[in-house]
């Protein structure tokens, strides 16, 4: 159940109309992995759009900082880490940049 919400969240939005491509691209795909791993559609490297790699660093740090039922949220440092860890699944680029622009917007709300 739980890997169907990416097709859920796609068929409702797509459903309301007005959406652009660009976001349900995002919804649909943001568990996808660079090496096939994730889903729904197992997609690979080139077939995943530079804004869905974004997003999708930017949900598991989102997942990892947060607060869950089951464990308390780790901390930039740690969560940081694992995106690290996680090796070919991420655009290493990107998870470089996620890193360098969340140490900026941190330095501008201080």
């Amino acid at each position: 159940m739980m890997r169907k919400h990416p097709e859920y969240g796609f068929d409702a939005l797509k459903a309301a109309g007005s959406v652009p491509s660009e976001m349900l691209d995002i919804v649909l795909h943001h568990h996808e992995m660079l090496d096939g791993s994730g889903y729904p559609h197992g997609l690979q490297d080139h077939e995943i759009s530079d804004l869905v790699r974004l997003m999708t660093i930017s949900d598991v740090f989102g997942a990892l900082i947060e607060r869950r039922s089951y464990r308390p949220p780790l901390s930039g440092e740690a969560a940081y880490q694992i995106l690290l860890d996680m090796g070919p699944r991420l655009d290493r680029h990107l998870v470089r940049a996620f890193k360098f622009a969340s140490r900026v917007s941190q330095s501008a709300a201080a």
